[in-house]
């Protein structure tokens, strides 16, 4: 199956459903659009079973909307004959029809909170995909994905994941974007009141910490960005500090590129880290 007409063609299921799909369900190196219809939305998945042990699960960064049109968008899904393990692409529901935004950070109107019921998704395809075990599964993304990737990681806390300039607290990106989030998600709240309300949903870094299990995340971070060196590697550097229990197996790996900035690192390195 060409992998361009597999995201167009999807799937539907409902999230009691997920759990009869089979290995039979996604068949070798063919990828699968599902649809899981949750209660307030749908989430959309590309799905690729590998003859490996592992699973990677890639979340996206920020979308174009002019691209997308309102469809869901798989980013690094034209990687995956590349990628050595089984995978699969989580779009952000909140990117998605026609009241798409460009960065959603898994945001739902409280008291939703999509990561919950997006790892419980992974989790039931993982069995299907061979990797029911937690040290089988990495989380990756970059940027707002990275957010994603960690929301998730704290419902699946024994696995594994790989950020790159990740955005630990989504309200201390560009005002325009997060107002785009407080108009649509958390209408009549200023950003200090949501951070205030709602910690755990702001900063995914103190969503982790409330945890007692050490955590294994590789925090890849670009000091010639100064965003992501000024601004969000001190939530890094704090959680660090304040919750050395669960972030005991973690890991900061800085480098130094201008040319890519906050742009995430290349595809070679990536896949070198994806397939490591």
């Amino acid at each position: 199956m060409n992998w361009l007409k597999a995201v167009e063609s999807a799937l539907t299921v409902a999230l009691d459903d997920v759990a009869a799909l089979t290995a039979e369900s996604f068949p070798l190196d063919e990828p699968v659009r599902v649809d899981v219809a949750l209660p307030e939305s749908i989430l959309p998945l590309l799905v690729v079973r590998r003859d490996s042990p592992r699973l990677v699960i890639l979340h996206n960064g920020a979308v174009d909307l002019e691209r997308s049109e309102g469809r869901p968008i798989f980013q690094r899904s034209s990687w995956w004959p590349d990628i050595q393990a089984s995978q699969i692409f989580v779009c952000d529901p909140g990117t998605v029809g026609p009241e798409a935004i460009s960065l959603n950070w898994l945001q739902a109107g409280p008291p939703v909170w999509p990561a919950h019921l997006t790892t419980k998704v992974i989790l039931l395809l993982a069995k299907s995909l061979g990797a029911p075990r937690p040290e089988q599964r990495t989380y990756f993304g970059s940027s707002a994905g990275g957010f994603g990737a960690l929301a998730c990681l704290a419902y699946d806390v024994r696995a594994r994941a790989i950020v790159n300039n990740a955005q630990f607290d989504w309200t201390r990106w560009y005002p325009h974007q997060v107002r785009d989030v407080l108009t649509r998600r958390f209408p009549g709240h200023l950003a200090a009141d949501v951070r205030r309300k709602w910690p755990y949903r702001t900063n995914v870094l103190r969503h982790l910490s409330r945890g007692r299990v050490p955590l294994q995340i590789d925090f890849w971070v670009n000091l010639a960005s100064q965003y992501d060196r000024d601004i969000q590697m001190p939530i890094w550097v704090d959680f660090l500090k304040k919750s050395p229990l669960v972030a005991g197996n973690s890991t900061l790996h800085t480098y130094f590129d201008e040319e890519s900035g906050h742009n995430p690192l290349s595809r070679e390195k990536t896949l070198e880290l994806l397939n490591g």
